[in-house]
């Protein structure tokens, strides 16, 4: 190959990849983290009378708390879902105490309903008492009761909508 051919052949390589470089499209932004569940725990005890799932009874903090959770569901961040999780403690029969959870979270389902978030968005189930946050040595009833009462709890979980 001659000086001039090997001339025009260098160019034409060098064009070719500046071109290249130049159409190459900037690499894609990293996509965003998935949006986290959202998780707020109640005291039961703050909500409902020991061994009670009524709201009937609702003290003032409780009734602040839950109005200020529906307030923040209605003009907050889109959510997909709310999981309303009721707990019990360890008193008590292990079928009576998934009742009670449940109807605990039923309880706070319906009051969050009544406050204007769709029912259609919220679930509400009960665990009994297999998620114990503290354990407890045997002590008198109202030891053990006091001691037990971060187990007595309802958990809603919110998930954002992506």
């Amino acid at each position: 190959m001659n000086t001039k051919n090997f001339a025009v052949a260098a160019t034409l390589a060098a064009g070719v990849l500046l071109a290249a470089c130049k159409t190459q499209a900037p690499a894609p932004e990293p996509a965003p983290p998935p949006p986290v569940a959202q998780s707020q725990k109640l005291s039961a005890d703050g909500l409902f009378a020991f061994g009670k799932a009524s709201l009937d009874d609702l003290s003032d903090a409780g009734r602040t708390q839950l109005d200020a959770f529906a307030a923040t569901l209605l003009g907050g961040a889109p959510y997909e879902i709310v999981h309303v999780i009721g707990h019990s403690d360890r008193i008590g029969n292990d079928k009576a105490n998934l009742q009670l959870s449940n109807r605990r979270a039923e309880s706070v389902r319906d009051y969050l309903v009544q406050k204007g978030v769709p029912a259609a968005r919220i679930t509400a189930v009960g665990r009994g008492s297999v998620e114990p946050i503290v354990e407890c040595e045997d002590r008198d009833r109202n030891a053990l009761i006091a001691c037990l009462a971060p187990n007595r709890r309802v958990e809603i979980r919110v998930v954002p909508a992506r």
